[in-house]
């Protein structure tokens, strides 16, 4: 009797191990080491969730002078910012959305399915204004604005395109900012360069 009543217990001792072990590696997978939100993995799963008729939508962040944040408190200092930043992006995700670091101080929020373009570009502005509050980092109150490039496309576009068109506005929208306060020197990223001609839809 004992016997019988042992095997079963044992079997669903391991069963549940098991499907420990295969959600802690689903997370480890699909999540960011640094910041905790998801990865591009993450994104990539997400995205096929939004495969069928209907527009999508994705942002595209870049966070502004972040390189002189590391050369001048440390990259421990800019590690602890990135997390923040990716902290407040998680907080403002709403439902259907998906926010992910990319990689460096580039992040992404896909919008999944939206009414509309101009319901889209209402949500890029939000998020524009929520990553131009003020920070509290290591004892510092600082503001870290961030670069945000907006594209929808319809449902079955590949995530890779509708990517590239974010990333081409974001370009566009880094651009435009450093024009309007006037940047002395040159540029030291390619992504401070004048942005090529935008030809997507």
């Amino acid at each position: 009797m004992f016997a019988e009543l042992t095997l079963p217990l044992m079997t669903a001792g391991w069963a549940t191990a098991a499907t420990a072990a295969v959600a802690f590696l689903d997370r480890r997978l699909h999540t960011d080491e640094l910041t905790g939100i998801g990865n591009r993995a993450a994104l990539r799963r997400h995205s096929r969730r939004f495969r069928r008729c209907g527009l999508v939508g994705a942002l595209l962040i870049d966070l502004d002078h972040f390189k002189a944040i590391n050369d001048t408190h440390g990259h421990h200092f800019g590690n602890d910012v990135l997390t923040a930043v990716a902290a407040r992006l998680a907080e403002h995700t709403a439902p259907g959305e998906r926010a992910v670091r990319l990689h460096g101080d580039e992040f992404a929020l896909h919008l999944g399915r939206v009414a509309s373009r101009a319901a889209a570009q209402r949500r890029a502005d939000e998020i524009a204004q929520v990553l131009a509050e003020p920070l509290e980092v290591g004892g510092y109150r600082l503001t870290v604005l961030g670069s945000v490039g907006l594209a929808v496309a319809d449902a079955g576009a590949s995530l890779s395109d509708l990517l590239g068109a974010a990333d081409r506005r974001m370009y566009a929208a880094k651009h435009t900012r450093r024009s309007a306060v006037s940047l002395a020197g040159r540029p030291r990223r390619v992504r401070d360069l004048p942005p090529q001609p935008d030809h997507a839809a």
